[in-house]
């Protein structure tokens, strides 16, 4: 066309291949690393990913209008997989229904986040799925959005829509999410940041958190939201500042930890030798049973924190397991087609 610029014209055709290229998008793969929740002061808003274990989601557009969810892996069993019941299903929902889409979907989640140990099992799902849909429909939601359309999926699962999880799942390293609607920052840990998380054998307890949280009251004293609010900022504040010594004085907690030390034999004892072996602070990882020591590795070593805390469980007749891990990113696109 006259006068029309050859860059203004190779830029629209870029623009218009890309549109057509996500266009055709018919299936994708996302992946999501498990979290830690609450740092004990921080509860239902601090999460904290982790490299230990992931879910995958794979997700491909299909004839019909059906959504229909099929779950593979060494942590499937037991699994729902009604769309209303399962972790992935109502973020599906969602997404399906903010991109119009008159077609169905497959979802299938390879689970690989152990489910009840306090992981956040069911958010790194929600998180994948989340990632996966938002891609494959082409929304570009805002991280906000995401963490918001993913906290339904806990929702499903837990009785309500806490957003700890989900946010570290879906943007990695330490998350604050908080405010309603939901608004998210994401840190990045200290370099020096090791994670240990120890966990009793115990049995794996179905709606073991929704019974967690319904052990908490309703009505909180003002001294101990006081306390809670100003070791909350500390570990804020030491994220912001990379110092891990900071961080461990804000773990301790008034609110949820009282109310829940009961249901972990030895609770304690663990805590306090795994602060005698190095860790800066020792907290109950989201709702239990798992316990979670943050570690300087540059002035401690975290193994001998786990062989500390896995003692402490030995010492309560509670055989137990432990691992290290460091911080990880957020939930990504594996792989289109």
């Amino acid at each position: 066309m006259k006068g029309t610029s050859p860059l203004l014209s190779a830029q629209s055709l870029a623009i218009s291949l890309d549109r057509t290229m996500k266009a055709n998008r018919t299936r994708v793969v996302a992946r999501a690393f498990c979290s830690t929740a609450n740092l004990g002061s921080g509860f239902d808003v601090f999460g904290l990913a982790l490299n230990r274990y992931s879910d995958t989601v794979k997700a491909r557009i299909t004839s019909g209008r059906a959504i229909r969810i099929a779950v593979r892996g060494p942590q499937s069993r037991d699994l729902s997989v009604d769309v209303r019941k399962n972790s992935a299903g109502p973020p599906a929902l969602e997404l399906t229904r903010k991109a119009h889409l008159k077609k169905g979907l497959e979802i299938i989640v390879e689970k690989h986040v152990p489910q009840g140990l306090g992981l956040g099992s069911s958010g790194t799902t929600a998180a994948a799925c989340t990632k996966a849909l938002d891609y494959l429909l082409d929304l570009q939601l805002s991280n906000n959005e995401l963490v918001r359309v993913a906290s339904l999926g806990e929702k499903a699962v837990t009785g309500t829509a806490h957003a700890d999880n989900v946010a570290a799942s879906i943007l990695g390293g330490f998350v604050i999410a908080y405010d309603n609607p939901t608004r998210t920052i994401s840190l990045k840990p200290p370099q020096n940041l090791a994670i240990v998380v120890a966990t009793p054998q115990l049995p794996v307890q179905s709606g073991k958190t929704r019974k967690a949280r319904k052990a908490i009251p309703e009505k909180v004293k003002v001294k101990s939201a006081i306390l809670n609010i100003g070791r909350a900022s500390a570990i804020a504040a030491g994220f912001a500042k990379g110092d891990v010594g900071i961080i461990g004085t804000g773990m301790e907690d008034e609110i949820a930890e009282p109310y829940r030390q009961h249901l972990i034999p030895g609770y304690h004892d663990v805590k306090r030798m795994g602060l005698d072996a190095g860790a800066a602070g020792v907290s109950i990882s989201g709702a239990g049973p798992s316990l979670v020591a943050l570690v300087d590795r540059k002035s401690h070593e975290p193994r001998l924190v786990a062989q500390a805390m896995v003692k402490a469980f030995a010492q309560n007749n509670m055989s137990s397991t432990s691992f290290i891990a460091r911080p990880a990113p957020g939930a990504t696109i594996v792989k289109e087609v």
